[in-house]
């Protein structure tokens, strides 16, 4: 074990991307809005599997959700992932001439901390596949810089075709004619609805053991969706993100947030947001109003795909260049949740499985999406109000603590000095 003054600390305030921070905190709102459907609903309600339609505010809520959040902020978490893995093998080259030892150490924690998150608490966590991704990083990351920009490029193309033909295995689905018994649950009630989250005798068997238990059969819903999630994730869209962790590794390699660089911000900020927002709007409205097919849906979701991550780009150039005038709105506190992302993401888990589970609050699906939004919104305040008081005294979150501590070997310092 590392005596403690030999690891090194943090950046301090003045000498970290302040961006870097902001964007990450702004994230971290957009993920929580989108995560809070999933938190609180069924699996195929919150995906869009099913008929279910929404009205009034429930109607005005799904919208805003899916033409101004999803996709689009996980996409600017996978830039600023990519970015910080390039950064910090660079400061690692520069003062030991060594990075994929530490790097890896570093995944592989990271991994476990989501395996634990997924098991313990939410079969949403994507701290497992990220880690996965960034050991797969290790490698491409030495490769040229815009050899990893285009293939970046490739395997966003690639996630948008896997998107559309997965979109076209609706097609495939079996109709389903029997009557649901709703006395089945737990893996019973999975046998009998062929293991299909959109059954109708998944659906209130699935609701039943977050909202009312026992802990066995919500630990079995959510073991089995965290594995239909990881499937997913590893055959389509782990090829979005590790497209856009390439991008970012780019960006850090051209130095997108050095001085210098503002008026490529200024460029990535006018055509993301011109190109995509309208895009994604679009999509949304087709998706929502246009009673679209089978066929229709994997072409919007295809469509969505890609253009969530140029407006995901665009966004990042608005924040960036808003940082380096010094126009942020919020930026202070956004960079304080940014710095403290892990323990942020995690604390946001933790409210929410409380709010919705039995030995909590016991809410899931009995909140419509409107409340879902606003529930949203209250949870990135109270954690956002408490990374505040917690920086005051702490170098670092606790989650983040944890994690220097495995990577370096060693305690790093966690208290600030007392004036």
């Amino acid at each position: 074990m590392k005596d403690a003054s030999t690891i090194p600390s943090p950046l301090p305030v003045a000498e970290r991307i302040s961006a870097i921070d902001v964007l990450r905190g702004f994230s971290l709102f957009g993920i929580v809005v989108v995560n809070a459907w999933f938190f609180g609903l069924p699996l195929a309600v919150g995906s869009g599997q099913t008929d279910i339609t929404a009205e009034g505010a429930d109607g005005i809520a799904r919208f805003v959700v899916t033409g101004f959040f999803s996709f689009k902020f996980i996409s600017i978490f996978s830039v600023l992932f990519g970015f910080g893995i390039a950064m910090q093998r660079a400061r690692l080259l520069e003062r030991t001439g060594r990075a994929a030892g530490f790097l890896a150490r570093r995944m592989a924690i990271l991994a476990v901390f989501g395996l634990l998150h997924a098991g313990l608490l939410w079969y949403g966590d994507i701290l497992f596949q990220y880690a996965l991704v960034g050991m797969i990083m290790i490698l491409l990351i030495q490769i040229p810089t815009t050899i990893r920009l285009w293939l970046g490029i490739g395997c966003l193309a690639v996630s948008m075709c896997g998107t559309f033909l997965f979109g076209l295995l609706a097609l495939f689905a079996p109709a389903v004619t029997d009557t649901p018994d709703l006395t089945l649950r737990g893996l019973e009630a999975m046998q009998a609805a062929n293991f299909d989250p959109a059954h109708p005798q998944w659906i209130p068997a699935e609701i039943a053991a977050y909202r009312e238990g026992p802990w066995t059969d919500a630990f079995l819903f959510r073991s089995v969706t965290w594995g239909f999630a990881s499937v997913i994730f590893f055959l389509n869209y782990g090829w979005h993100v590790l497209g856009l962790v390439l991008v970012g590794s780019y960006f850090h390699d051209i130095g997108l947030f050095d001085p210098d660089r503002r008026p490529l911000l200024g460029r990535l900020a006018i055509w993301g947001v011109a190109i995509g927002l309208p895009l994604e709007l679009a999509l949304a409205g087709l998706l929502q109003f246009g009673e679209p097919g089978v066929v229709q849906k994997a072409a919007i979701s295809a469509g969505h795909d890609i253009a969530s991550a140029v407006l995901a780009i665009g966004l990042i150039g608005v924040v960036g260049r808003a940082c380096a005038a010094q126009r942020m709105p919020g930026a202070k506190t956004l960079a304080t949740v940014g710095r403290m992302s892990l323990s942020a993401y995690l604390f946001e888990s933790v409210l929410f499985v409380t709010l919705m589970s039995f030995w909590g609050f016991a809410q899931f699906g009995r909140l419509g999406e409107m409340q879902l939004l606003l529930a949203a919104v209250l949870v990135y305040c109270v954690v956002s109000t408490c990374c505040v008081a917690w920086s005051r005294r702490f170098r670092m979150g606790p989650m983040e603590w944890l994690w220097r501590a495995g990577s370096y070997l060693g305690a790093p310092r966690f208290e600030k000095p007392r004036a």
